[in-house]
C-alpha cells in the first residue's frame, strides 16, 4: 500500500514527518483527477478511488496545485462531454452511428444531464471560477498586503482628523 507523507503535532510535541497509510497518496490523486475528467462527477471520483467527498474539497481548500489540476480535469471533462453531445447531434440528423463503444470511459448518460453538467460548466466559466474555488483562503503575503493598506488607512483617517 502506498504510503503519503504528512506533518504532524500533538500537545506538547514539535512538529515531524510522518508517513500514513491511504489518503490522498499521488496515485489517488491521480486517479480521482482522471475520473473527474472522464465523468465531471466528484462523487463518482471519490467512490472510484475509496475516499470521502469531504476529504477531496478538504484537500482543494489546502493545496492550491491540486485544486488547479481538478479545475483543468473539470475542463477537459466539459469539452469530451460537448463534443460528445455534437457528435450525438450530428449522428442523429445524419443517423450514422458514433464514436467506438469499446473506447467509452464513462458510463451511460442522458442528453437531459449532459445539457444541465454544460449549463454548469458554462456557468462557470463566464464567471471566471467557480464558487468555492472563490472562497480558498488568501496567502501571507495577499493578508499582509490588506492589513498593511488598512492600518495605512486608519492612520490617514486619524491624521485628518487631528
Amino acid at each position: 500500500m502506498e504510503r503519503e507523507e504528512v506533518l504532524t503535532s500533538g500537545g506538547r510535541r514539535p512538529v515531524q514527518q510522518q508517513r500514513i497509510a491511504g489518503g490522498w497518496t499521488p496515485s489517488r490523486r491521480a486517479q480521482f483527477l482522471d475520473h473527474v475528467a472522464a465523468t465531471c462527477n466528484v462523487r463518482a471520483a471519490t467512490e472510484a478511488v475509496g475516499l470521502t467527498q469531504a476529504s477531496v474539497y478538504a484537500l482543494r481548500r489546502r493545496d492550491g496545485a491540486f485544486a488547479e489540476q481538478w479545475r483543468m480535469a473539470l475542463l477537459a471533462g466539459y469539452d469530451r462531454l460537448e463534443e460528445m453531445l455534437v457528435s450525438k447531434a450530428i449522428a442523429a440528423l445524419e443517423d450514422v452511428p458514433v464514436g467506438d463503444p469499446d473506447k467509452v470511459v464513462a458510463g451511460p448518460i442522458s442528453v437531459e444531464q449532459a445539457i444541465r453538467l454544460l449549463d454548469r460548466h458554462q456557468a462557470l466559466v463566464k464567471e471566471g471560477t467557480g464558487r468555492r474555488e472563490a472562497q480558498l483562503r488568501a496567502t501571507q503575503a495577499e493578508t499582509d498586503a490588506m492589513l498593511i493598506k488598512r492600518i495605512k488607512a486608519m492612520r490617514g483617517k486619524l491624521e485628518r482628523r487631528a
